[in-house]
């Protein structure tokens, strides 16, 4: 049975369009999560989103399926910006390893219905036409956003003083609310008085001050200072931006591009290495930030960066993200929209990317759209950090220095547990100590295994490991890049974690211990289909962890096609690639 679908709806109204997607086809028990995407083009952008699905169920006779995809979207926040030209839609399903582009779709209801409601269908294609409005003249649209430059502060600053003229209205209103209980009360109002009290004062305050006067706005009207003084000066044509809000040192992506330019000696590189939230930044980042990114031609990022995605950059300047993981696993960004945790269609966090880099071809269109950002804005150039996997000379030597420090290792078999964290980001990041014993583990492997501990840098957690288990159990979550650790490592256990894609560059047979699979699936889903895309075996129980191990069961066929479909070029130079293009968007 082939796929059938229908467009069940498609509508404008004030400004919010509305797509529905049926599907029925054959049903797969395996398949837990299918997808809808709208593929949006404009006559100078486009645009992808995920369609969410509302239901996916079988049929009465258990060998097809239906699925319901449904999502409404303000028409002028897919683009930021007033509509104005013709968009063009179409859809992609994936259910399983099946993908099928442009999907050919059956109309539910009547054609002139349609156009009612401002949608056409086109004929001899599977697309959607929306007819665009004409756009205000691009002279007046830019005389208007730099009115809006100036007006908006001006604005801020006339409801901060207004909200301080008030402030002895909000402490009579606050003691009527906490001592009297006549007034309306501050939502989540607990604690003892004098909490309450300032609670109460600080909810009435920003009901009216459009301006953030807590620490993290204060310094961040600090950067936007240094940056407009910034502005006065010229972008220097040859000075690229090294900004980090994920590490404090020159690892991972950016050591790599940085000892490749500091090589070529063609540009000048000016380094911001700031993990801390921008309320505890010292002044000296502050202004660094500020001031580099308002004159540099390139800024380079290996994660999201807040602070960036706050500033209006100039023309000139290119910002890239080298982002930290390999590959496309779990669901981020924009692909997580209407779900916990998941961005505003109108946030303006990674939508200001020029370039983003990733590992192969297949997976652009998942950065697009995450990021919210257009397909040829993301380039399949590799990834830099996984040169060293390439390199025969640098592996020895890594070995040699970890036998060094951690002698245990020596002669043994290395098991590495490096699972991903569980939770919404740093502040929740969390693992289930229940669900992996070290010691009840080890206590069922042979003798001649060792493990490596290495949790996510958010986790936070101390195992007590008894002095008799020190030689067999080693707990390097704080210590150690995981990569180095890969080339000691003779058998991975992971869950959700982009380390698979680094483990598979080295053939390294995997476990995929996925004990809350469908928990997962619920609150943050894959980009594939769990089930059919890990390059190991699916282990959900504890006790069947050990017996895997000791009967040598990975399921590593899975690996090659798996290596292959996540990386476009083995070949180590993944560096040089994205050198070059820095270079050429720099006219170097």
């Amino acid at each position: 049975m082939d796929w059938k679908f229908k467009l069940s709806e498609a509508r404008i109204e004030e400004g919010m369009l509305t797509l529905g997607v049926t599907a029925e086809g054959p049903y797969d028990v395996k398949v837990r999560s299918p997808k809808v995407t709208a593929v949006i083009d404009s006559s100078r952008d486009n645009r992808r989103f995920p369609i969410l699905v509302n239901a996916y169920f079988p049929l009465e006779d258990m060998d097809t399926c239906m699925v319901y995809a449904e999502y409404a979207v303000n028409i002028e926040e897919i683009f930021l910006g007033e509509w104005g030209g013709d968009l063009v839609v179409s859809f992609d399903f994936m259910y399983g390893d099946k993908v099928i582009r442009q999907i050919p779709l059956e109309l539910s209801r009547e054609e002139e219905v349609l156009k009612q409601q401002g949608v056409f269908f086109r004929k001899g294609t599977s697309d959607l036409l929306i007819k665009g409005r004409k756009r205000a003249d691009g002279s007046l649209r830019r005389a208007w956003n730099a009115c809006k430059s100036v007006l908006a502060p001006l604005y801020q600053a006339f409801t901060y003083f207004v909200a301080c003229l008030l402030l002895p209205w909000y402490a009579v209103d606050a003691i009527a609310s906490v001592l009297l209980g006549i007034s309306n009360t501050y939502p989540k109002n607990n604690g003892n008085i004098l909490r309450r009290f300032l609670a109460h004062m600080s909810w009435r305050y920003s009901k009216v001050c459009k301006y953030d006067v807590g620490l993290t706005g204060v310094k961040m009207g600090i950067v936007k200072a240094f940056f407009l003084l910034g502005c006065f000066r010229p972008v220097k044509k040859k000075r690229v931006l090294f900004l980090s809000s994920r590490r404090n040192d020159l690892t991972g992506n950016f050591s790599f591009l940085f000892e490749k330019m500091q090589h070529d000696g063609k540009v000048e590189m000016k380094c911001v290495l700031e993990p801390r939230e921008i309320r505890d930044m010292p002044m000296k980042s502050l202004r660094q930030i500020g001031f580099f990114s308002a004159t540099s031609k390139i800024i380079l990022v290996d994660d999201f960066t807040p602070v960036i995605s706050k500033l209006n950059l100039r023309r000139p300047t290119e910002l890239f993200q080298l982002w930290h993981a390999c590959g496309a696993f779990k669901t981020f960004g924009f692909s997580r929209t209407g779900k916990r945790g998941g961005p505003k269609q109108n946030s303006k966090d990674h939508r200001n990317y020029d370039y983003a880099i990733v590992s192969s071809s297949e997976i652009r269109e998942f950065y697009a759209e995450g990021f919210g950002i257009a397909l040829d804005k993301v380039a399949a150039t590799g990834v830099p950090r996984t040169d060293v996997f390439f390199d025969a000379s640098y592996k020895k030597q890594v070995i040699e220095n970890l036998h060094r420090e951690y002698p245990q290792t020596a002669g043994k078999k290395v098991i590495l547990f490096a699972p991903t964290f569980r939770g919404n980001g740093k502040l929740s990041a969390e693992y289930p100590l229940s669900q992996f014993d070290p010691v009840k583990f080890m206590e069922q492997v042979p003798k001649d295994y060792v493990l490596i501990i290495k949790h996510h840098p958010f986790v936070k957690l101390d195992y007590h490991i008894r002095p008799e288990w020190k030689e067999r159990i080693l707990d390097l979550s704080k210590e150690s890049e995981i990569n180095d650790l890969l080339f000691l490592t003779d058998v991975l256990i992971t869950d959700y974690s982009s380390v698979v894609f680094e483990a598979a560059l080295l053939n390294i047979p995997m476990l995929m211990y996925a004990f809350d699979l469908r928990q997962y699936i619920a609150s943050r889903d894959f980009y594939y289909d769990y089930e059919f895309f890990v390059p190991g075996k699916i282990i959900e129980r504890f006790t069947d962890l050990a017996k895997a191990i000791r009967e040598e069961d990975y399921e590593s066929e899975k690996l090659e096609q798996f290596r292959t479909r996540f990386f476009d070029d083995l070949d180590g130079k993944s560096t040089k690639r994205v050198v070059d293009l820095v270079y050429q968007r720099m006219g170097i």
